[in-house]
């Protein structure tokens, strides 16, 4: 039922917008080897070479199909967006939801364990653990993870104790059901709106710090990224002072816009804002 009426709500203008936007790129994730000849490694043809049929958006200073690299960057994004949202999901929901439920030490000591997290500056620490790490792609989705749960449990925990002294869950428990029934019958399913919240929200956070490492070749450089396409345009000195940046450097910038924006919408969208 909870379901129901959460995908009911996607029929409106900003959640059939963004549903649309989100199947776009998850589209031409899927179909990239099909859409384009090249790899993103393929040095195919003469560098800097203007938009034309062989090349729609041109090659970059070492002659690589921009195209290719954009449609294989839509993969990394959605990939560690999905694996980080999941993560942080579930770790987030499972802790918060047995800290909140069992209360008592558990709930002190999850919680402590919550705020040392929380209180440690995400940005910095995730610079310094890309730097240190091994250049990763799953180094990052992980560091992602570790850093993004803690906020998920939180709001998920204070949510919890307030359900757990509500009418309905005090009734299923005077009536014998147990803690692990009412947990998934009775708690869980009036925390979507939450986790649809975590996910839309980490996906974006997700996105987002793997384009800004990429940029700041803290990336995986064995995974085509939006974020490394803008950093060697904006590295190339004469990208502003010809119209190469049109082709080469907006549209990487152009893509993650869009996609984090389809993410807000179909969010949005699922919590009922009109």
């Amino acid at each position: 039922m909870h379901e129901k009426k959460l995908f009911q709500r996607l029929i409106n203008p900003k959640g059939i917008i963004g549903f649309i936007v989100l199947c776009f790129f998850i589209f031409i994730a899927f179909a990239a080897p099909l859409l384009t000849p090249y790899t993103p490694a393929d040095v195919s043809s003469r560098p800097l070479l203007e938009p034309s049929s062989e090349h729609p958006l041109g090659t970059d200073d070492v002659g690589r199909d921009i195209f290719s690299n954009l449609l294989y960057g839509s993969r990394t994004s959605l990939i560690v967006a999905l694996l980080v949202s999941f993560g942080v999901l579930v770790i987030g929901t499972l802790a918060g939801v047995f800290s909140g439920y069992t209360d008592g030490n558990f709930d002190r000591v999850m919680m402590r364990g919550v705020d040392i997290f929380l209180m440690i500056p995400d940005l910095p620490l995730i610079l310094i653990l890309a730097a240190y790490l091994r250049p990763s792609l799953w180094n990052i989705i992980f560091i992602l993870i570790v850093m993004g749960w803690p906020v998920g449990a939180r709001i998920t925990r204070a949510q919890t104790k307030t359900l757990r002294v509500s009418g309905h869950v005090d009734f299923a428990r005077v009536s014998g059901a147990g803690n692990w029934y009412v947990i998934k019958k009775h708690i869980v399913p009036d925390l979507y709106p939450i986790m649809i919240t975590t996910v839309v929200m980490q996906s974006i956070r997700a996105i987002l710090s793997e384009s800004g490492l990429a940029f700041l070749g803290l990336g995986d450089p064995s995974y085509p990224s939006w974020g490394t396409m803008i950093k060697y345009a904006i590295s190339y000195p004469l990208v502003f002072f010809t119209d190469a940046w049109i082709w080469w450097l907006m549209p990487a910038g152009l893509c993650i816009t869009l996609l984090v924006l389809s993410f807000v919408l179909v969010g949005q969208a699922m919590e009922g804002d009109k």
